[in-house]
């Protein structure tokens, strides 16, 4: 029964990692640098999570699961980060240059510049 439930925990972070690689690589996820580096720290974490509960079982293998969960903890806490920063830029007025380009009606060589 121990071994069985290995297996299947071991299956469900790889599982997950390849699912975080397939959003990491997917041109259809459109996410930031930030959340990108969390989803990659959240893939790297699950990955070796199914990698060491498939290995030897030694008395390491305890701290090196733990270790891997940091590294989750980690790309989850940049996820929310990312996430929040996202969400705080777009309630912004000013998102980005181009959107002052419709009060820019004069031309150049009126405003004085030349070129």
């Amino acid at each position: 029964m121990e071994l069985l439930l290995l297996l299947v925990n071991a299956a469900a972070c790889g599982a997950i990692s390849l699912a975080l690689l397939w959003a990491i690589l997917s041109p259809r996820v459109h996410d930031g640098v930030v959340i990108k580096v969390g989803l990659i720290c959240m893939a790297l974490g699950f990955g070796a999570i199914a990698v060491r509960l498939l290995g030897d079982q030694g008395s390491s293998q305890e701290f090196a699961v733990l270790k891997a969960l940091a590294v989750v903890n980690a790309g989850i806490a940049i996820v929310i980060v990312g996430y929040v920063l996202r969400k705080v830029r777009r309630q912004h007025p000013v998102r980005r240059s181009t959107d002052w380009g419709e009060l820019d009606t004069q031309p150049h060589q009126e405003r004085g510049v030349e070129s």
